[in-house]
């Protein structure tokens, strides 16, 4: 490579760094310890018969790089991949900040919907879940009677990158295009990487969906679910939120619980939940298995066989993606939180929107077809996701030409490939080619181990025989 780095590295006795403790020290205009050192891999060195890990990689000044895989995105995804990547041996770099929507874009308080056994990230060995991180911790843990919490989760999820994938690079990708026989991605800090593949991972955020009528208004006054982590910028206000799933039915319970005037339109006649977890009885079972995204036989089949649902047809594949039983549907444990302390506007439809004197004025219209109006200071649409890669502004106009569509989404082979070759997307933006696990962290196991696998056969085996070569000991300008 022919940039300049700053590296922290750390030493063990073994090649699995997540079991040992580390000695760490920075490389900044220093060479590395010891007389004899070898670049085995892009985080593995081996120095005077000891093996250093890199830990943190900072880019110094504009540069460009040759990589095998970049991964585009930094939440259950993108780490999960990267891991396996990791421990196959496979050239890669990812990119992003580590589960940054789920930082910034999901409310404090909130409850996860998913069971906590079905919200674990994949590693290799498929050990660290969240049972055992919290385990580890001493903290509570039950596999479905207690709910998961979202600060929970992301301590188990950075725990989960500390050991598997320490080498995150978080910077944003401002143009993706193709390359030769590759893709180039030039990121915000002026580099550029050249890469054989990319893996694209980048969630739901892109894809949040609005009324096309209210796209325009001032975000002041109107705003997407997902624009909130801190709702301390409704404080004082009066909010109505539209729409019935859990990201509704979640705002709103938070929103009242921390003082805030809040009302809840929808068009159904009535807020579904899930159901409480409970024990169930042999029958029960038998008769809707439980899955890690739902109950039921076909749920569970979509669960456990994403491959098996892309050899479906095209029509059958897109009924599969979105199951009426996935929702609109709220957490189990918000329904008390909600039902007769939240006001409800049910079974009133959106007829249109205004401003006057600097509120929100919405014209509602119930099942009986009665007009109604109410004034409001601050509207949110949880109005959920639409997975559409035009709104991917790192695509290259060219480039998302090139790139066969289902309905906004990528037609992928069994491979998460898409048209372009070397380009690939896996997590929500897959829903439409492998099925509605894709929508969950539990569908992060698939894409993980079987991409993994394929591209450590085309990749590692069609390059030369490892060369063990000297670093570089000039690691700073």
């Amino acid at each position: 490579m022919n940039n300049y780095k700053e590296l922290t590295i750390y030493r063990a006795s073994t090649v699995q760094p997540h079991q040992r403790s580390f000695q760490s020290f920075s490389l900044a205009g220093k060479g590395l310890p010891g007389e004899s050192f070898a670049y085995l891999s892009p985080d593995l060195f081996l120095v005077a018969s000891s093996f250093y890990y890199v830990r943190e990689v900072r880019i110094m000044g504009r540069s460009s790089t040759t990589v095998d895989v970049a991964v585009i995105g930094a939440g259950p995804y993108g780490l999960s991949l990267a891991a396996h990547l990791r421990a196959r041996g496979v050239e890669h770099r990812i990119f992003g900040e580590p589960m940054g929507p789920w930082k910034h874009n999901m409310p404090r308080g909130m409850l996860l919907k998913s069971y906590p056994w079905a919200t674990c990230l994949s590693d290799p060995e498929a050990e660290f879940t969240v049972k055992s991180f919290c385990t580890e911790r001493a903290l509570p843990y039950h596999d479905w009677l207690t709910p998961l919490t979202l600060e929970r989760f992301i301590e188990y999820a950075e725990a989960f990158r500390m050991r598997y994938v320490p080498t995150v690079e978080s910077k944003a990708l401002t143009m993706l295009e193709a390359a030769g026989d590759g893709l180039r991605a030039s990121f915000e800090d002026g580099e550029t990487v050249n890469a054989r593949r990319v893996v694209v991972a980048v969630g739901l955020q892109p894809f949040k969906h609005l009324p096309q009528d209210i796209a325009d208004l001032p975000a002041e006054l109107c705003s997407h679910s997902s624009a909130y982590g801190s709702l301390e910028p409704l404080d004082g206000k009066d909010v109505t939120v539209v729409g019935s799933g859990s990201s509704a039915t979640d705002l709103a319970a938070l929103l009242r619980e921390r003082g805030i005037s809040v009302s809840l339109v929808a068009r159904a006649q009535q807020l579904r939940f899930a159901n409480r977890p409970r024990n169930r009885s042999t029958f029960s079972r038998l008769v809707a298995p439980l899955s890690g995204i739902g109950p039921g036989w076909t749920l569970t089949a979509c669960a456990k066989y994403p491959e098996l649902v892309r050899l479906l047809s095209e029509e059958q594949r897109l009924r599969l993606a979105n199951p009426k039983a996935l929702g609109p549907l709220g957490g189990a444990f918000v329904k008390d939180r909600v039902i007769g302390k939240v006001p409800t506007w049910l079974g009133t439809s959106l007829q249109g929107i205004g401003i006057r004197n600097g509120s929100v004025v919405l014209d509602l219209v119930n099942a009986g077809g009665a007009r109604q109006s109410r004034q409001t200071d601050h509207v949110i649409f949880a109005t959920g996701y639409k997975t559409d890669l035009s709104r991917l502004s790192f695509l290259n106009q060219t480039l998302l030409r090139q790139i066969r569509l289902v309905e906004g989404a990528p037609q992928l082979s069994s491979h998460y490939e898409t048209s372009v070759p070397g380009l690939h997307f896996i997590g929500p933006a897959a829903a439409n080619s492998f099925g509605p696990v894709c929508r969950f962290v539990y569908g992060t196991y698939h894409p993980a181990r079987a991409l993994a696998q394929y591209l450590s056969s085309i990749l590692v085996t069609s390059r030369p025989a490892l060369q063990v070569r000297p670093f570089d000991r000039t690691v700073s300008p």
